[in-house]
């Protein structure tokens, strides 16, 4: 008679070895690194009208923000940037080259934004006021059309129009090796801007808050429980980005996902949480 499931001893998983698991091999899947902090377990998550209403804030806040001038914008940039190196993350060696950079980098664009801003205007004066002269210009007639134009015609008429308009605003900015970086950098999706630092610094300096978060009571929070840092901060405001290729799919995640993960949480690693 053979003896049932029940008779046979159970098999034992091996005992680990003596000191804990050893550490993965270079190139290995890390369990450490994936794994997920127990006292997340119950926390209640953030509704979407609050992280709704945190970023309505948070837009205030930078419209508010832009109207100071681009030095003082670049001295919180290299801050920014200083602060992507600040904590150690990784123990390669690649990643140490990178803090390097990351200080040095920081520093040269603080060192250079502070001499920018000796004996200038923190607020950008030209967003008040516009001298007559641009006002004439705008008011200008531009360029006219008959009444069936030809295929050249409307081609030189959106010329014309085109050169209006960057006159006009190099009327209002002023035209400068810097502007041009700045439009340059702007048509290939690179500006970094307030929002950049906003969402970087911010939230790393207030521990997973920002001004918004903070008054609608939430937080950000890594899933692993360890306290988020400046990188953290940059790739999760990095997925804002992917939420809007998706076509604000990936921001509307929220609503479906079980741990209320929008797409730059997913990207981040991370959860938004209610304060408690």
């Amino acid at each position: 008679m053979e003896p049932t499931p029940a008779d046979r001893p159970p098999v034992l998983a091996p005992a680990p070895p003596p000191g804990g698991s050893p550490p993965p091999a270079p190139g290995c899947v890390s369990l450490e690194s994936l794994r997920v902090d127990p006292a997340l377990a119950g926390r209640r998550l953030a509704a979407w009208w609050q992280r709704a209403g945190a970023m309505l804030v948070d837009g205030v806040v930078l419209a508010a923000l832009s109207l100071l001038a681009g030095p003082v914008l670049g001295l919180f940039t290299g801050m920014t940037v200083a602060a992507l190196g600040a904590r150690d993350i990784s123990a390669t060696r690649i990643w140490g080259v990178f803090r390097w950079i990351f200080w040095l980098l920081g520093g040269a664009v603080m060192l250079a934004s502070v001499l920018l801003m000796l004996g200038r205007p923190i607020l950008r004066t030209g967003a008040f006021n516009l001298d007559q002269s641009v006002l004439d210009e705008s008011t200008r007639s531009g360029p006219t059309l008959p009444p069936s134009p030809t295929y050249r015609q409307l081609e030189t008429y959106a010329n014309q129009l085109a050169a209006d308009n960057q006159r006009l605003r190099d009327s209002v900015r002023g035209s400068s090796w810097l502007n041009a970086f700045a439009d340059s950098s702007r048509t290939l999706g690179l500006t970094f801007g307030w929002a950049g630092v906003y969402f970087t610094l911010g939230t790393t300096l207030l521990r997973g808050r920002t001004v918004g978060k903070f008054l609608f009571g939430t937080r950000v929070v890594r899933l692993d429980g360890r306290r988020l840092n400046a990188m953290d901060a940059f790739v999760r405001y990095g997925g804002y980005a992917a939420g809007v290729a998706t076509g604000m799919i990936g921001f509307a995640r929220l609503f479906w996902d079980p741990n209320r993960q929008a797409i730059e949480d997913k990207i981040a690693w991370t959860v938004v949480v209610r304060r408690g």
